[in-house]
This record gives C-alpha cells, structure tokens and sequence, in this order.
C-alpha cells in the first residue's frame, strides 16, 4: 500500500453531508500531505438551497455536530442563512405532554442555551459545497455513479458511470443505507426491515411551536413535529407501511385531518401543510466498517431509526473520527488505506454506533407493544422525568457534549 507521505488520492462516494464533511475536514486541517487529492462522486445533482423556501428534509443538528461544523467556520454561516434552536423537548404516550407517560427536557436544566438546532438538507450540503470550492486540492464531481470496484496492491480502482476508471488510495463510502459500495465491496450487513415508512411535510399550526420539539408515541408509531425559522413544524410520522399508503392517497385536508387527531391538538389546529414526503425505514449496521482500502461512513455503516433525530449526528461523528485517523496515518508515513487505519477508525465508533442503534430500536419496539404494557411504560417515563441525574445524563448525551471524538475538534474551534 502506498505511503501516506506520497502523492495520494482519496475518494468519497457520496456528496450528502456526511461525505462532504469527511472531504472538508480532510483539506481544511487534518494534516494531509500537501499533494493528496480529496475527490467527491455524487450521482444526484448539485443541491440548490433556496434561502426563501424551506427544504423538506431537515436534521436536528446536537451540540457535537455544531462543534465539528463550527471546527470549519461554517456554524455561523448556517446560522446567519436558516436554523433553528429548540430549548425544550417533550415526548409523551397517551393524551397529552402534562400526563404520567410524559418526558419533558429543557436545555436550561443543564446550563445549555438549547438542545440542537433544526437544519435543513439542502442548506447543509450547499454551504459544505461552497467551502470545498476554496480549496484546490478538492474536487466534487455530480451525476457520477461507481459502477465497479476491485482492490489492487496499491489501493482501490473503481470504474464509474462515465467509463472512467479511477485508482485511489483509499474509498470513504458514504453513499447511503443502500450503500453502492459496501455491496460491491461484500461488506456483509445486519438489517431488520420493520415494515414502517415515515411520512415527512412542513405544517401550519395554530399556536407556536415555542423553540420545542414535540414526539408523542402512538401505537403504529411516533409521531414528531420539529421547530422551524419560519414558525411551521416540520413532522416526521413513523407508520406502518399500509398505513402510510394509505394517507398518502389522502387529499391534504383528509391528511390534515387524520394529523390533527394523531397530534392530540398539542399545537391548535393545523395547516395549511406543504407537499408530502415519504422514505422507507430500515435499520442497518455492517458487520465490518472496513476492507483493505475502503471504509463506511454514516449510513452506509448505520441506519437507525429516526425517533430520535440522531442518524445524521452519528454520521459527522464518523466523519470527525475518520478524518482524524486519516490525519495521524499521515504523521506516522502509514498508508491511508491500510487495514490497520481502518480498523482504529472502526474501533472507535463501532461499539458507539451499535449501541445507539439498539437503543433506537428497542424503544421504538417497546412502544409499539400491546396497550396492556402501557402502565409500565407510563411508571418508567414518570420515573426518568423525575430524575434530575437521569434527565441530566440523557441530555449531555444527545447533545453529545462529552464525545471523546471532539476533543481535537474543541481545540480547532477555539
């Protein structure tokens, strides 16, 4: 494997925020050597972030993902473009947030001026977009696909959509939970399909949303409503498939209306709603991160489930991990693609990963039990709600405040 010292190639598969934010911490100061390339293959389009329409698909963004934007200068652009903080967090099952079954966070409880910050898709790539494009020695390429990819003894050579053939030192997948890469690669996966999809829209509401964001648990699923700038809520209703087709097919004053009953009126009356959105859930986590020249990021690594809006904060996670790793194989005249780079990386967010995932899964299977375990699901919120210690770890731990992976990030920020 060649040396990390020598002129090099690096390429990413995926040009989503994960996979620009490996690219953008590669250039900017993980101390590559001077003539490594960093280039970006994404097959959809460039995104075009509109600063007078708000994406469909959005992020709560923790205090960790901030911090690695923040480590690029970028933070403050996206806050001076659209975003949005939410300060409290109220999740429930039965009638209402004030009930026994209710959970009810405040980012003032443990000295934080907020709990995360709703972002758009679009405005996330495109501000990572224009930061690659300072640099000469990255690239991004749109509407180019991998087609083919093979190890050789200096590397990874790939053939793309374009009948170009490619030879790089090392390929970061980021390219989704239906990871082109990791199938070509035969990295073998874990996967649960629950037969669930999400319905996604931005609605009107009566009264405001108050910088919270609200999930109430429903027997075929959660149901959240995230805070936007532009004082709508963005919902993300996790339904059983059959289901889910079937309000699709609803006329948006029939959607309205089957949203109004499952919200509980928590915001007042509801709508106008924009146009509907609908993803397939699926929880996938690799069996291995890693082959000789190759890594996962992101999803295609891990897919959880999104009730708890972490999917894309354990993604920058990854990339921040990788990124460093990448940084000291430098320093030490190792290989960028060599299986022992790789396997500390896969080392160090593996086990944080999976027992993110687990979690997720285990509390979305939990609430989609029968109505005879709701008194014991009822005893364990009321007695989280009432802990101060517990509310407090819970907390520091979805702001990911403590991660150890953002300890050489805190000093570049500084």
């Amino acid at each position: 494997m060649r040396r990390a010292n020598a002129a090099s190639t690096l390429l990413i598969a995926g040009g989503g925020p994960v996979g620009l934010t490996v690219a953008a911490l590669l250039v900017a100061h993980r101390g590559l050597a001077p003539d490594t390339t960093v280039r970006v293959l994404e097959s959809r389009p460039a995104v075009a972030w509109d600063p007078d329409t708000t994406g469909a698909r959005v992020y709560a963004l923790s205090r960790a993902s901030q911090l690695i934007l923040d480590s690029l200068g970028l933070w403050q652009v996206i806050l001076g473009r659209r975003a949005c903080a939410y300060r409290r967090m109220r999740v429930w099952e039965g009638e209402g947030p004030d009930g026994r079954a209710a959970l009810d966070f405040a980012s003032a409880d443990i000295g934080e001026p907020d709990l995360g910050h709703i972002v758009e898709d679009s405005l996330l790539r495109h501000t990572l977009q224009e930061f690659l494009a300072r640099f000469g020695n990255a690239q991004v390429d749109f509407g180019v696909s991998i087609e083919s990819v093979r190890s050789t003894n200096r590397g990874i050579e790939l053939g793309t959509s374009e009948g170009e053939t490619v030879a790089a030192d090392l390929l970061v997948a980021a390219d989704g939970g239906a990871s082109r890469v990791r199938t070509l690669m035969g990295l073998p996966v874990a996967a649960c399909d629950p037969d669930q999809t999400a319905l996604v829209a931005h609605v009107e509401s009566e009264l405001p949303h108050a910088e919270t964001a609200l999930q109430r648990f429903l027997s075929t699923g959660p149901l959240a409503f995230l805070p936007l700038a532009d004082g709508r809520s963005s919902i993300v209703w996790s339904l059983p498939t059959a289901e889910a087709d079937r309000l699709t097919a609803l006329s948006d004053a029939g959607f309205l209306d089957a949203l109004q009953a499952a919200s509980g009126n928590v915001l007042g009356r509801l709508g106008p709603i924009s146009q509907r959105a609908r993803f397939a859930l699926r929880t996938v986590h690799a069996q291995r991160y890693c082959a000789p020249g190759a890594v996962l990021t992101g999803d295609a690594a891990h897919s959880v489930h999104p009730l708890a809006g972490q999917g894309m904060n354990l993604g920058l996670l990854d990339a921040a991990c990788l990124a460093a790793e990448l940084g000291r194989a430098r320093h030490r005249g190792d290989g960028y693609g060599d299986l022992a780079v790789l396997r500390r990386y896969e080392r160090r967010r593996k086990g944080d990963n999976l027992t993110m995932l687990l979690a997720f899964d285990a509390l979305d299977r939990l609430f989609r039990l029968p109505g005879s375990a709701a008194p014991l699901r009822a005893l364990g919120l009321g007695a989280v709600d009432r802990s101060r210690v517990a509310k407090r770890l819970l907390m520091r731990r979805a702001l990911g405040i403590d991660h150890p992976v953002l300890r050489p990030l805190r000093r570049t920020a500084a």
